[in-house]
């Protein structure tokens, strides 16, 4: 059956898309239906006779407790609530805590002592929570936000070109309904951990927390912690194990048990299902499925129980991973008789050839129809942006021309101030440094790279890196991806081989990867491990740490449940409230418009001041020319630029440098309709002003602008235009125009020469110095 659907009605330019359900028998049941845990709620406030807000009076005192347990510590709590000021029903923290102890919550945490036998005994600790789906199946809070079944979804009606965007509508969640008695619930799994740091400072305190979310969530709620998509499923043992000679295998065998005790409950109800009351009401039989696990490639080979030299995902020989070419997948039955044997004592040749590790109890063994050499995903941040760009390709292309030179022409980079002093001392990368560098990382390679093909390997490895970061693919942009690595690996004999390539049909079977990335995994270690270990008395913080996640649930608990029953009481004014509280139509824009800084940043200038602080020579002209044909127009679009000359700084700091940020106006809206660049003028912005009263009327303030010639020149070399400057009778080409004739900022880089880069674009004037320069494509 086909439906037309578009998901994101506020958007126009997303294409329409065409949603195939899922028609190999019957899926997704209706058992009945049920009560959720906020009726089952309600309906004890309302047996009682207590107020909504019930343990707590009323709704001051439910906002006080809420306060104190998110920002104040136990001890600090006991001397607020002494205060004689402080009136309520709890005077001390041993009072607040007992009505806390009353909200509900989920399961209690254990924990569960290791015992591990090497040369001597050694005991880790395994802290634990019972698998809870219903938190993320079942909580009202994400009535709206779940799919319970398959979908194939095409961008025409003929079925010719498929979308991958959400995981139901990949090929995982399609196969995986075969197996499955009919009207089952598949609810996919994503699994993610990694160790952190709990210390500040001084201290070697560790965690590794293990997080848990489902495929049936959209990924809106998975890349916002606040709507509490994933929940904290246990914390894994970090012991040494200085009781083995070889710790590492120790710790692998460690790790393989605790998995496997952690996820325990997902080999019944993997194999068998289990009723749950959904968000919706109703009762669904679901059969919780391991689907993906997010890991960085160390630890993926942990999980794939192979050595860090092998592929976690294929056969390929140590030797060859820098092959361009396909390899024999692992097979996880036959990696699992192979590692049987070898226990047996029969030494199979291909525990050799596979390169396998003596871990003869893999934790995903026993997991129903879950293939964990599938489930384990390429990893944005730690594979691409760290892994192949920042410790390989970077690191290369410095070596060859310099850190210095290299330093010079990111600090002269116009528009980029995150790395005023250069890239080579930064120490500590996040996912949002990394795209800072790759959106200029090829023209600071122009006129440094002494051969032609490391720009074309460049080019290739950041088209790569910027199309696996799409938010919806397709079959065309997965060629495109396709191409983008060959044409790196076609180019990279440049450099020294090394193993980059990975598999990127996970696309397919899982949807696009921006819904399974580790960069929001920073924000889930402060909510669930550093804020816990700072209440605790750093002794024995994890038994600390569990308290307070149970006090911290208790409340984010409540909180969703008094939003939920504000909901349930005024429907029509809260029919469409999603998980952030704001209500879905504060998110479409009424209109396209621009939006003006409250206070200007220079204040009542002379025009004498604007011609030569801001290099508006022609200010006067051609606002006089512009007064001669003043037009209302309409609104186009919201843009975010800045225009300001050089101007000191108090307090012996360095003084600010100029800035006059370009941007693509629309001349010609007819030829816009082609797209691309076509109707599209570069210009300068040297002034942001409002007209004065006493020479006419506009309702929109004005911009006076330096005019780039037309975009035609087009580099291959580097997949850029050359933005060149308009002059007229030797001087730049200017004009005022309506600040909404803006479409949006465009990035110019500078045009590197040979050699070392000129001090005066270092100081801010790389605009004023230079006559050509390239148009930055920054997705």
């Amino acid at each position: 059956m086909w439906d037309d659907v578009n998901d994101d009605e506020d958007d126009e330019n997303k294409p329409t898309c065409y949603a195939y359900e899922y028609n190999e028998g019957p899926v997704a049941d209706v058992l009945g239906k049920g009560e959720t845990a906020f009726e089952k709620m309600k309906k004890l406030q309302d047996s009682l006779g207590g107020s909504t807000y019930f343990p707590f009076e009323d709704q001051e005192e439910w906002e006080l407790a809420q306060w104190l347990i998110n920002n104040v510590n136990q001890w600090a709590t006991d001397k607020f609530l002494k205060l004689p000021v402080i009136v309520t029903n709890y005077w001390s923290n041993h009072t607040f805590m007992k009505i806390i102890d009353k909200l509900p919550s989920g399961p209690e945490w254990r924990c569960e002592l290791v015992h591990s036998h090497g040369d001597l005994e050694e005991i880790g600790h395994n802290w634990e929570e019972e698998m809870e789906l219903w938190e993320l199946m079942g909580s009202p809070a994400f009535h709206g936000e779940i799919a319970y079944a398959p979908e194939k979804v095409y961008t025409d009606c003929h079925g010719t070109a498929q979308w991958y965007d959400k995981m139901w509508t990949g090929d995982w969640w399609w196969e995986t309904q075969h197996h499955l008695p009919q009207g089952s619930t598949v609810v996919p799994v994503i699994l993610t951990s990694i160790k952190t740091e709990l210390s500040r400072f001084k201290g070697d305190k560790n965690a590794w927390p293990m997080y848990l979310s489902i495929g049936n969530l959209s990924k809106e709620v998975h890349h916002q912690p606040t709507c509490h998509g994933s929940v904290l499923l246990g914390y894994l043992p970090v012991s040494n194990l200085k009781s083995f000679d070889d710790s590492s295998l120790g710790q692998h065998c460690l790790f393989h048990y605790c998995m496997r005790r952690l996820l325990q409950p997902l080999v019944d109800t993997g194999q068998n299902g289990v009723e749950m009351v959904c968000a919706d009401r109703q009762i669904w039989r679901v059969f919780p499925i391991v689907a993906a696990y997010i890991r960085d490639h160390p630890k993926q080979c942990l999980i794939a129980c192979c050595a860090e030299n092998r592929c976690p995902k294929c056969l390929v020989p140590a030797k060859e991973r820098g092959v361009n070419m396909p390899f024999q997948p692992h097979d996880q039955t036959h990696t699992t008789h192979t590692l049987h044997a070898q226990a047996a004592g029969q030494y199979p040749p291909k525990f050799v050839t596979q390169g396998l590790q003596p871990i003869f109890s893999p934790f995903w063994a026993d997991l129903p129809h879950a293939d964990i050499f599938t489930a384990i995903t390429s990893n944005i941040l730690h594979q691409l942006h760290q892994g192949i760009f920042k410790d390989h390709f970077k690191k290369w292309c410095m070596a060859l021309m310099g850190k210095q030179d290299f330093d010079a022409r990111f600090h002269a980079m116009p528009m980029l101030c995150h790395f005023k002093d250069g890239i080579s001392k930064v120490k500590q990368w996040t996912g949002a440094d990394h795209k800072q560098v790759q959106h200029v990382f090829l023209a600071a390679l122009v006129g440094a790279a002494p051969h032609p093909d490391i720009i074309k390997a460049g080019s290739s490895l950041l088209d790569f890196i910027s199309l696996t970061q799409y938010q919806l693919h397709m079959d065309c942009t997965l060629v495109a991806l396709q191409q983008a690595l060959d044409s790196f690996h076609a180019a990279k004999d440049i450099f020294v081989e090394l193993g980059c390539c990975e598999h990127f049909n996970m696309i397919r079977s899982l949807g696009s990867l921006d819904g399974l990335n580790m960069e929001t995994l920073e924000q889930l270690h402060i909510n669930f491990a550093k804020k816990a270990y700072a209440t605790s008395n750093w002794r024995d913080y994890f038994i600390h740490m569990t308290r307070w996640l149970q006090c911290q649930e208790a409340v984010i608990w409540f909180s969703l449940y008094l939003t939920w029953h504000n909901v349930f009481n005024h429907p029509a004014t809260h029919a469409t409230d999603n998980c952030n509280g704001t209500s879905e139509s504060d998110n479409l824009p009424s209109s396209l418009s621009y939006r003006i800084s409250k206070w200007p940043q220079f204040l009542r200038k002379m025009v004498q001041y604007l011609q030569q602080k801001h290099g508006a020579v022609h200010f006067v002209h051609v606002l006089q020319n512009f007064l001669g044909t003043l037009t209302n127009g309409q609104q186009n679009l919201t843009a975010r630029i800045c225009s300001h000359p050089q101007h000191d700084n108090r307090h012996h700091k360095p003084p600010t440098s100029e800035r006059f940020d370009t941007v693509l106006i629309l001349f010609d809206e007819d030829s816009q309709q082609h797209g691309g660049f076509h109707g599209l003028h570069v210009a300068e912005i040297h002034v942001i002003f409002k007209l004065l009263p006493h020479l006419g009327s506009y309702p929109h303030p004005l911009v006076y602008v330096h005019w780039f010639k037309v975009l035609n020149h087009f580099d291959s070399s580097v997949g850029m235009f050359h933005a060149i400057c308009s002059t007229q009778q030797c001087c730049p080409n200017a004009t005022v125009i309506p600040i909404h004739h803006l479409i949006q900022p465009c990035h110019l880089i500078p045009k590197f020469p040979n050699g070392a880069v000129n001090p005066r674009w270092i100081h801010g004037h790389t605009m004023t110095d230079t006559e050509s320069q390239f148009s930055n494509q920054v997705p």
